[in-house]
């Protein structure tokens, strides 16, 4: 969104507020899950995670983002990862709710406009709802 301004004496002020709010709405619930060693997350990656618990970047190929069924919580660096994964701990991570599609993101990148469509399609069968947010 921006905004302009007009102050005294003719000068113009032109500002760009960005909105980087993951977590859009009521309703989020959240899970554990065991992180893959040596793995860097981000707040707001998009995971899957296997039947042993374990999450894992989805892959993308020829520009297609693989199947993932939750959202990093907060940001673990792969030192992180690895300590957690050697002492049998977790992270946490969205499993339902509203989240702006914006701001989520693969292994740290955001979204290419071409996979906005599927990934938000997808979400709705994770019952995980990445609306657009406008304003």
């Amino acid at each position: 969104m921006s905004r302009t301004v007009t102050v005294t004496g003719g000068s113009t002020i032109t500002t760009t507020i960005e909105s980087r709010q993951l977590v859009v709405g009521d309703g989020v619930r959240t899970e554990n899950a065991k992180p893959t060693t040596a793995t860097a997350y981000k707040r707001g990656d998009l995971i899957a995670v296997n039947a042993a618990n374990v999450a894992t970047h989805p892959a993308v190929t020829s520009g297609v983002v693989g199947d993932w069924h939750a959202i990093v919580v907060e940001d673990m660096t792969a030192e992180q990862s690895t300590y957690h994964a050697a002492n049998g701990l977790e992270m946490p991570i969205y499993v339902q709710g509203p989240f702006d599609v914006a701001v989520v993101t693969v292994n740290g990148t955001k979204l290419a406009t071409n996979q906005v469509d599927a990934v938000r399609a997808q979400g709705l069968k994770n019952k995980i709802e990445l609306r657009k947010v406008v304003g």
